[in-house]
């Protein structure tokens, strides 16, 4: 399963909310339409490397995107592509260039219920810090999934999911690996806006080393869940899952387990304006040195939306990581904050800043560390 991770992403948020707002178009027709996207942010990482002691630097990064998508149809489209530059004043080393792509589908698509078929591929390639491994390392993730209502009978319905995907972390140190997971939930739903089921999810996993010679990890996963999703309340919308799951991992070493899995995406909107998130994962996963992480994640958001372009996010975050082999070898704590702004100057204009920090304590002390990261952003949508 893919590990839940924890992150400052308020920028990221607000970009994506209001690019929804206002959709630019450098040019369209009935039913389609294309528009650019063009961000540049500067700032300040206290910590570049999330370790003890680790440098911090000021940076910089631009980010120009294309979106082709179809324009209020029930079947959605959506294609984009961009490129993100972000270089460092001292940490040249660190510098990067990060292409993407991004093609989604989904239906039905600008009417108030949950979407039956949805269909995505991508393949990008990031660059960040890497908290398990205490280095910026690049990844490239190239992905294809599916889920949609494969049988319907009234009230019931049965959905089936497909996701291959695979995930190079660059370098000799590192591991590639592949997932391949099929699942299915049926479901029940009383009023046609809510629906809830149990679910079933087999995964193979293989996180081979990228040296030569070294023996690959391979995981088996089967997780049984109770889900639910849709309205819960006429505020209160999302998805949420909880059960168990039995992993057993081959290779370089052996190692089986059960373990609980979670997970939850759920917004609150008590008055109109203002939005409440909670988001939470648990879920076993591959780091990028091959080894095993049981990541617990809790991120718990306020967006209030203050009128005249003004908009502000607060988050607050938590969680633990247990890394293993045979045994677990290390455990890290992490706790968090963050805040941002944004001002939309005339629909296509806007700017923003943000704060976010973090504190993560481990039993390994090169892994206990302090970052917060410091950004301002000016974005152009044409």
């Amino acid at each position: 399963m893919r590990r839940p991770r924890i992150v400052g992403r308020g920028l990221v948020v607000l970009a994506g909310a209001l690019a929804l707002k206002a959709r630019a178009a450098l040019w369209e027709d009935p039913l389609w339409a294309l528009s650019g996207h063009a961000s540049a942010t500067a700032g300040y990482d206290s910590n570049l490397f999330a370790i003890n002691g680790g440098p911090g630097d000021a940076f910089a990064s631009f980010r120009p995107s294309l979106d082709l998508f179809r324009k209020d149809s029930l079947l959605s489209f959506d294609a984009e592509a961009w490129v993100d530059w972000t270089a460092f004043l001292s940490q040249t080393g660190s510098d990067a260039t990060d292409p993407g792509f991004r093609m989604t589908l989904s239906y039905p698509a600008n009417v108030e219920t949950w979407t039956t078929q949805a269909a995505e591929v991508h393949w990008t390639r990031t660059t960040a810090v890497n908290v398990d491994v205490g280095q910026r390392v690049s990844v490239e993730d190239a992905l294809a999934k599916y889920e949609g209502d494969i049988l319907e009978t009234g009230k019931t319905t049965v959905v089936g999911r497909l996701l291959l995907d695979r995930d190079e972390f660059l370098g000799a140190a590192f591991d590639t690996i592949d997932t391949a997971s099929l699942g299915t939930t049926v479901n029940y739903s009383p009023n046609g806006v809510f629906r809830s089921g149990v679910g079933y999810d087999l995964t193979l996993g293989r996180s081979q080393p990228n040296s030569p010679g070294l023996a690959a990890l391979d995981q088996t996963e089967q997780a049984f869940t109770i889900r639910a999703e849709g309205e819960f309340t006429p505020k209160i919308t999302g998805k949420v899952s909880v059960g168990a799951a039995y992993s057993d991992y081959t290779g370089s070493f052996s190692n089986s387990e059960w373990d609980m899995v979670a997970g939850a995406d759920v917004a609150w909107k008590p008055v109109d304006p203002l939005v409440i998130d909670l988001q939470a994962g648990r879920a076993p996963s591959f780091n990028a040195d091959g080894d095993i992480d049981v990541s617990t994640s809790v991120i718990l958001a306020v967006t209030q939306d203050l009128g005249r372009g003004f908009w502000i996010r607060a988050e607050v975050q938590g969680g633990r990581t247990t890394h293993e082999r045979r045994v677990t070898y290390r455990t890290d704590d992490i706790e968090g904050a963050g805040i941002s702004a944004n001002y939309d100057f005339t629909g296509k204009l806007t700017a923003s800043v943000g704060c976010d920090w973090t504190h993560q304590d481990s039993d390994m002390s090169r892994y206990t560390y302090r970052r917060y990261v410091a950004t301002g952003q000016v974005a152009y949508k044409f």
